[in-house]
């Protein structure tokens, strides 16, 4: 029995730490998983896979059979005389019968396959970079959605605080009415201002249901689940030189360059020969000459034959195809690498961009948290001096009004400063993942 309590008390941590694990890492793998579009994507790579398997084939003889019965008219005949009478001496028989298997094998080709082979795998990794490219843009634009929503549903807090104080705010105004202290007007404009903020409210959830909405579709399930309210806190970055940036734009670019410089080396070598061994092992008729049209018995005229042979095939003009191909290649191989530099360049401008917006809302947010702490002194304060009549209603909606836009201004450069920070990962290649 206490064996069974033990398991089950395993079991029951087990799944709280699975519920507690949800958050944003998991809705990105999640999503990145159910992606139809994701799972097309990743068929390239086994595509590619084959080609190398096509490609290696070649490195393989190539054995068939072939079956072939072939009629000539007419074949050379040489009469003669002998012993007295005339006789016919027929060399191919008019009906041909042939059967044999067909080996035929490169031997050498001075690397030229190894190095297609090489390229068909380079391309297979290009297409590997190209969709952890496609994961990776995918992942921080979810990231994005999901901080979006974090702060909407914030800002809906603040939101619903205030409608709370101007209900609140509605029973004082109710009772000085009755009391003569105010007038119908002041109850009224209260009664709006209400009915104007839940409006607010209700268009902040309808936007929320719609970006949680898109998230659970992509994902294939509900999304509620992992949109915890405290977001994950990331590293602050520090200054790192470009070159050891992980972006999978890079990845693919340079991806790009091994294949260019692989297919350099493969039209440089297409003017080189190929050595290739031939080998035949069937049956044909025809051994045994024809006399005055008499066919043979089929155990003579039938024979094993075989044929050992070398090939060698040597290119000697091509119109300079070979030339123009290695040409081509080293102009992609050009634009490749301003390519490659003009994103390195990009990415260290968007890099150095991040860093000071970071710092910027950084400071921006340290300061705001002092201003909301002090609106909200200053709403107390107000609170209590309308409740004994010292201030008038204006007053008390303009110390409202500051701590709402207070507390919106904080929950914004909350929000931006974990945007820049994504920023921040997205153009070093991390993934938050």
């Amino acid at each position: 029995m206490k064996k069974y309590i033990i398991l089950l008390t395993y079991c029951l941590c087990a799944n709280a730490l699975g519920a507690q694990s949800k958050g944003l890492p998991e809705l990105i793998q999640g999503i990145l998983q159910h992606s139809p579009a994701l799972k097309g994507q990743r068929n390239l790579i086994k595509m590619g896979l084959v080609k190398t398997q096509i490609q290696e084939s070649y490195n393989k003889p190539i054995i068939g059979a072939e079956v072939g019965v072939t009629r000539i008219d007419p074949v050379a005949k040489a009469s003669f005389n002998f012993g007295g009478a005339n006789s016919t001496l027929q060399f191919q028989p008019n009906m041909n019968y042939n059967s044999q298997f067909v080996a035929n094998h490169v031997l050498y080709d001075w690397g030229r396959n190894a190095m297609a082979i090489e390229k068909t795998r380079l391309e297979t990794q290009l297409s590997q970079a190209q969709v952890e490219q496609q994961e990776f843009q995918l992942g921080f634009q979810i990231a994005n959605l999901y901080q979006q929503i974090i702060f909407n549903r914030k800002a809906i807090q603040v939101q619903k605080s205030q409608l709370k104080r101007l209900e609140n705010n509605l029973q004082v105004i109710l009772k000085q009415v009755s009391l003569g202290e105010a007038i119908e007007y002041d109850k009224i404009s209260q009664q709006v201002k209400i009915a104007n903020q839940e409006s607010k409210i209700l268009e902040s959830e309808n936007q929320v249901a719609r970006m949680v909405d898109y998230l659970s579709t992509l994902l294939g399930a509900n999304a509620e689940a992992y949109l915890v309210e405290i977001p994950p806190v990331w590293q602050v970055q520090k200054e790192k030189p470009i070159e050891s940036f992980t972006n999978p734009e890079i990845t693919q670019i340079k991806a790009q360059e091994d294949i260019i410089n692989k297919s350099i080396e493969l039209a440089k070598s297409e003017n080189t020969p190929t050595l290739a061994g031939i080998a035949t092992l069937g049956l044909k008729n025809g051994y045994v000459p024809r006399i005055n049209g008499e066919t043979p018995a089929f155990a003579d005229d039938f024979k094993v034959n075989s044929v050992l042979g070398l090939k060698l095939s040597i290119p000697i003009y091509a119109g300079k195809r070979a030339f123009y191909q290695t040409e081509l290649a080293m102009i992609q191989k050009e634009r490749i690498a301003l390519q490659l530099e003009d994103t390195q360049e990009k990415l260290g401008t968007e890099w150095r961009q991040a860093q000071l917006n970071y710092q910027n809302y950084l400071k921006k947010s340290s300061t705001q948290k002092e201003v909301v702490t002090q609106a909200q002194y200053a709403l107390d304060l107000a609170n209590t001096r309308f409740k004994q009549g010292l201030i008038r209603r204006i007053e008390l909606d303009q110390a409202e009004t500051i701590l709402e836009e207070s507390q919106l201004m904080q929950a914004q450069y909350d929000y931006q400063l974990n945007l820049q920070q994504l920023e921040l990962y997205r153009i070093q290649g991390i993934k938050i993942w």
